[in-house]
């Protein structure tokens, strides 16, 4: 592969020394013409030779391996896993293609996006982009060979202005009065602490206090009476309530549970678990909209992230 790269190598200088003693275009006889067509391809295919040494000496697992032990800003387990599902449904693909991923073009790219839409939701099929996208600027760095063929690419789904529903404080009341008791101390924390759902399984508390891990960091704070209440109707221990749940499982069973509600016709919509959090959050702003308060309290990186996330939920200062 070497031989192959520099005799590519030397053919490009040659054209290029042949091409550079050429007059202007525009005074090119015809045998010149034709030259310069050949010379065209076969400077495209001195390229392509220097390209696959290059692409040749990468190991595509163990970079893949090593972006996904990264990824994210903040590390966490959730976006690994769904980056690891993103890659492997593109590698899948590759595969059914006969197609190298290292050597995907911008149109295998928006093909790939394509087959992803006939059997994922748009939200879904975004979040493959994203990885695929973030993998591939990932490679770029460490190899310049590879461009990311997932930018500037038209074939995904336009994102739509989100519905957001937030539940109200009586129907708050009622799914925790309807659910199972350790689903509906899951919900109490969330809704009365604010605290996302990926702090479940790592929660822990002593006294009023409690701690856990979400998003890449350490959590901690007071938890409200209500929500120690609901776990202790519960008979969860204090040390870790949640101790062995699975986060997407449990979200899971909370959603079925709160589908079942509305279809019965005791809440209005079918909240996901983060609705619970976006709860917390217009209601403490409510109380004496202090959004220092708020933003210390959701845990924000910036008020400006907290004004554009109230903002969201139609909150007007």
């Amino acid at each position: 592969m070497n031989l192959l790269t520099a005799r590519a190598e030397n053919a490009i200088n040659e054209m290029a020394a042949i091409l550079a003693a050429y007059p202007a275009p525009d005074k090119w006889t015809p045998e010149q013409k034709a030259q310069t067509v050949q010379f065209a391809a076969l400077l495209d295919n001195a390229q392509k030779v220097i390209t696959a040494s290059k692409l040749f000496k990468i190991n595509y697992q163990a970079e893949k391996q090593t972006f996904l032990e990264n990824a994210g800003r903040t590390r966490s387990v959730h976006t690994r896993t769904a980056y690891q599902a993103a890659l492997g449904r593109l590698d899948a693909w590759s595969n059914q293609q006969n197609i190298n991923p290292l050597e995907l073009t911008p149109a295998q790219a928006d093909d790939f996006i394509y087959s992803l839409c006939k059997e994922r939701s748009a939200v879904s099929v975004r979040l493959d982009v994203a990885a695929a996208s973030s993998f591939y600027t990932f490679l770029h760095r460490r190899h310049t060979a590879i461009d990311n063929p997932f930018r500037g690419t038209k074939a995904r789904p336009a994102k739509k202005a989100a519905n957001i529903e937030i539940p109200s404080a009586e129907e708050v009341e009622t799914i925790i009065r309807e659910l199972p008791s350790n689903l509906a101390a899951a919900v109490s924390v969330m809704a009365y602490r604010g605290l996302r759902a990926g702090i479940l399984p790592t929660l822990s508390i002593k006294g009023e206090q409690f701690k856990g891990y979400s998003k890449g960091k350490d959590v901690s704070g007071a938890l409200p009476e209500t929500a120690m209440k609901a776990i202790k109707a519960a008979g969860l221990p204090l040390r870790g309530p949640f101790a062995g749940e699975n986060t997407n499982t449990l979200q899971k069973r909370i959603a079925r549970a709160i589908e079942r509600l509305h279809k019965s016709g005791k809440v209005q919509a079918a909240f996901s678990c983060h609705d619970f959090r976006h709860f917390y959050a217009v209601t403490e702003y409510n109380k004496d909209k202090d959004i220092y308060r708020v933003s210390k309290l959701l845990g924000h990186a910036s008020i400006l992230v907290t004004q554009t996330y109230l903002r969201g939920l139609g909150v007007k200062d």
